[in-house]
């Protein structure tokens, strides 16, 4: 069916100012800078939660997706992906939709939907070429051109898609315009967080992941709702436009399978039963919903959701610096690197697997805080409080002696690689000195992270605990660590429930023996009790998708001392 997207694009541009779509409420308070105490956490300043009735329906509850750029065009995943669960989500939310007892069901997403930082690319971005490698194409007459590189049709082709998806939602810009607006910096590390460009990161999550967006389609096509609340590796949902783009993408799909007018869906379907959240929501008055960042050093936002001085750009917390510009990229050669739990013990594997980019990564963390020092120098006097002028004096002048012996190191690092790659004695005495030596720096490192809390939180239940006091929730829900959990509180005389929902990407245990699959998938399912109130199924516990057997089984959860 012919679409007329100028009408479209003009229905999305004020759906939330009019009332067609539920209102965008951004609570200042979320973002009020806190007091940071000698190591201990801060608390954020408790705000005034969205208020949501839901009508009666189920509610089910899960968080933590992290889904990036997904397959490319030959069905390969990139080292940043973490989403390998399209097909299990599909199938979990028939399972959801068949099991609700109402006529609808609510479901809520608690925050990182999406992974804007693990979207690296941009049109046109090619493999590079290691320097060894071009002398093979000095001979073939091929030195000024990098074979990786796609064609320009397939280049031009890219922009082309990226425009008119952005003419759509009513933003007009020009192939010159996009491809100028790319720096360098850019191609290295990943788009900046502009609204246009993260439209073209939706475009490529899109493209990648097409049966996770069917599955919310035929959700939505069947009466249901969504809720979908802003965490920390999602923050650009901030942005109107982004949010408009991901409305039209769920439309167009109910569009395309029903031969209907996309406005039509937008209006029936799509606008009045989505509902985005940048901090908390209330439902029911009985039942509170946070991502849980906020509780987190790393993740959480100080001061203004944007950058004063550049309101383009979205104010990104202190431990996205380390995904874009460090974890990003050690993630092309170890994909699942960030998923170690706990964090602490990801430098010594990396460093056991593989000793000189360890020794590399080590070297490259203090120029990285460094960095940091000099473009969020708020973010690390926070981070580190009444420390902070004693960790500058060490870190500069050790920072100022790496830069300038970068050369000697990366010499160093050429020759480790060609001792452990001949396999002789060398190569075991180097080994032996890796184990006992080198280890120790990295031991000593994380140790340090932890000592100044910089380690993200295992669990929220304390937070959650201070969250019930003084309300009359019942149940609270939060997500972010990744650690499924489940807790009960007394608080004056009235029991309270706390859920960490955890998440759908995989995990790897390194403390303990734990079988870590049989945490992921995990959701929280409410149901209505005799008086209409929320409580949760299965005597309530938390319950996790079981793809192999298709049905929810009861969350595996161990109490620890």
């Amino acid at each position: 069916m012919q679409q007329n997207y100028l009408t479209i694009s003009e229905l999305l541009l004020n759906c939330e100012e009019n009332g067609t779509a539920p209102k965008y409420f951004v609570n200042e308070k979320t973002y009020q800078e806190q007091k940071s105490s000698f190591f201990g956490q801060p608390l954020p300043v408790r705000t005034e939660p969205v208020i949501y009735q839901s009508n009666g329906e189920e509610v089910f509850v899960v968080s933590d997706l992290h889904i990036a750029s997904g397959r490319n065009s030959v069905g390969i995943y990139r080292g940043t992906e973490n989403f390998f669960a399209d097909d299990s989500f599909y199938r979990f939310l028939e399972y959801a939709d068949n099991v609700k007892k109402t006529t609808n069901a609510l479901l809520v997403i608690n925050g990182d939907i999406f992974d804007f930082l693990r979207v690296t690319e941009y049109p046109g971005k090619s493999k590079k070429i290691r320097p060894v490698k071009k002398l093979k194409y000095l001979f073939k007459g091929q030195i000024l051109r990098n074979p990786k590189e796609p064609p320009k049709e397939i280049i031009d082709d890219e922009y082309n898609k990226w425009m008119n998806e952005l003419a759509k939602i009513g933003i007009i810009k020009t192939r010159e315009d996009l491809e100028n607006s790319i720096s360098e910096k850019e191609k290295k590390f990943g788009l900046r967080t502009d609204d246009y460009k993260t439209i073209y990161k939706l475009v490529k999550i899109k493209r990648g992941h097409p049966d996770f967006f069917k599955a919310l389609s035929i959700w939505m096509e069947r009466g249901n709702k969504i809720i979908i609340v802003k965490g920390n590796h999602d923050l650009e949902l901030y942005w109107p436009a982004v949010r408009n783009y991901l409305r039209l993408i769920i439309a167009e799909a109910i569009a395309e399978k029903n031969d209907k007018n996309i406005e039509d869906v937008l209006k029936r379907n799509i606008l009045p039963n989505i509902t985005f959240i940048d901090d908390s929501v209330e439902i029911d008055k009985d039942f509170y919903i946070e991502h849980g960042h906020r509780y987190d050093k790393f993740c959480m936002v100080l001061d203004e959701p944007v950058l004063k001085n550049n309101p383009s750009q979205m104010n990104i917390p202190f431990g996205s610096f380390f995904n874009r510009y460090l974890l990003n990229r050690i993630e092309l050669f170890f994909p699942f690197l960030d998923n170690v739990r706990p964090s602490g013990n990801v430098l010594p594997i990396l460093m056991r697997e593989n000793f000189a980019l360890g020794i590399k990564v080590l070297l490259q963390h203090i120029p990285l805080l460094l960095r940091i020092l000099l473009t969020n120098f708020r973010y690390v006097r926070f981070m580190f409080g009444k420390v902070f002028w004693f960790l500058l004096a060490i870190l500069i002048p050790v920072g100022l002696v790496i830069f300038f012996n970068l050369p000697v190191i990366g010499s160093l690092m050429e020759g480790i690689s060609k001792v452990q790659e001949s396999g002789g004695i060398a190569a075991k005495v180097l080994e032996f000195a890796k184990s006992l030596i080198l280890l120790i720096p990295s031991y000593l490192l994380s140790r340090l992270a932890a000592w100044f809390h910089l380690s993200e939180p295992s669990s929220l239940d304390k937070f959650a605990k201070l969250r019930l006091e003084g309300t009359n929730y019942k149940i609270i829900t939060m997500g972010h660590t990744h650690n499924p959990g489940e807790y009960q509180f007394k608080i004056n005389n009235d029991h309270k429930r706390f859920y960490n929902t955890g998440t759908w990407i995989p995990v790897i245990e390194t403390s303990t023996a734990e079988v870590r699959q049989d945490k992921t998938y995990s959701f929280l399912h409410l149901i209505r009790d005799a008086t209409g109130k929320l409580r949760p199924a299965n005597n309530y516990l938390m319950q996790r998708w079981n793809d192999d057997a298709k049905r929810a089984d009861l969350q595996v959860l161990v109490e620890r001392k």
